[in-house]
């Protein structure tokens, strides 16, 4: 026998919990999904051979990637509400020939602590912060400065990783420790700034450092311009930087241009660095790269030129091989690179493979 149920008649009491409840469990669910971890990393390797190396004229190597430096990290969020959410990134760059950690730093000085030349657990990033939806992001630690952040738009793949073919950020340094960093994003306006301490008891203000940039997205326009001065640790000196430029896409090819004035407060070292350069999307796999840079140095009569060109196909989403090829010519009074053996002129190449994951 059924025993029927008496008919439950519902009050708007009722009707009021359901809903909060609803809001309970969607909002819970909502959080849930905005918030969480992701492993990623790239894995940027290159058989390389050119002539002109300290203590060897001719040299065939593996080595670091042309395109990035080797790293693995760790990245997320928590949604806090009210579109508020904590933010943070760990960032470790290895050697992938070796599996050596890098970004060590020999001795202190313009906005990084020594580690006395070995590398870092999380050399590239090491941060924490907060995001606000509409207001930007706020974040501290070991992170990149603002002018290297602006300028990575004035060249056709950003910033490259290989020695010979970096100039822009050796003048805008890529990473500091003890940063305050500000990012916000407005439409197709964008600025960041950032403050890093220089912990140093009655010498703090002399070493720290401090940037502003600013950011102009829209369309097929990308342009930006930054200035950044960066404080000597043990003696008055400052680095001052400050450029402009950008990149265009007109169809299948992205145009990129720049300039970058580089000064010092004691030396009386001053440069005037000018960039320029294409990428092509040949095909859907295949991308043809050309960069080229000239660092004029004022105070030596000395210049540099460097030429490189790049041809990538992307086997998958996630891998590619490149084949590329660099010249660099030292000319007049200016200071010879590391990875010259001897002034004049240096060639190289290789080919690459590279893996996201």
């Amino acid at each position: 026998m059924r025993i029927r149920q008496p008919h439950r008649t519902w009050t708007y009491k009722d009707l009021a919990t359901g809903v909060a409840l609803g809001v309970a469990i969607s909002g819970a669910a909502q959080a849930q999904a905005s918030s969480g971890v992701n492993l990623y990393g790239i894995i940027d390797t290159n058989i390389r051979y050119s002539n002109n190396n300290a203590g060897d004229k001719h040299l065939a190597e593996l080595s670091d990637g042309y395109f990035n430096g080797s790293r693995w990290g760790m990245r997320g969020s928590e949604a806090l509400g009210e579109g508020l959410s904590a933010i943070f990134n760990l960032e470790s760059g290895f050697d992938p020939t070796t599996g050596v950690s890098s970004q060590g730093t020999a001795t202190a000085n313009y906005g990084q602590q020594g580690t006395g030349g070995q590398g870092r657990l999380f050399g590239r990033q090491a941060w924490v912060g907060l995001s606000k939806e509409g207001a930007g992001r706020l974040t501290f630690g070991r992170q990149f400065t603002t002018a290297y952040d602006a300028a990575g738009r004035f060249q056709p793949n950003g910033h490259p990783n290989l020695d010979a073919v970096t100039i822009i950020n050796g003048y805008t340094g890529p990473r500091q420790d003890n940063m305050a960093k500000f990012f916000g994003q407005w439409g197709a306006l964008s600025t960041g700034a950032h403050y890093t301490f220089g912990e140093v008891p009655g010498q703090t203000k002399r070493s720290s450092s401090y940037g502003i940039s600013l950011g102009y997205t829209r369309g097929p326009v990308d342009v930006g311009a930054f200035w950044q001065q960066a404080n000597a640790l043990t003696t008055p000196e400052a680095r001052k930087v400050w450029g402009l430029g950008g990149n265009y896409q007109w169809g299948i090819v992205k145009l990129t241009f720049g300039y970058l004035n580089n000064r010092f407060d004691v030396s009386p070292t001053r440069n005037d660095v000018f960039t320029g350069g294409l990428a092509v999307s040949a095909t859907r796999a295949l991308t043809l790269s050309v960069a080229s840079h000239y660092d004029r140095q004022r105070n030596a009569e000395g210049s540099r030129i460097m030429v490189t060109g790049v041809a990538d196909y992307n086997l998958s989403k996630r891998t590619d091989v490149y084949a590329e090829v660099d010249f660099n010519r030292i000319h007049g009074g200016y200071a010879r690179p590391s990875f010259m053996g001897v002034k004049g002129s240096k060639v190289g190449g290789g080919i690459g493979l590279r893996h996201r994951f």
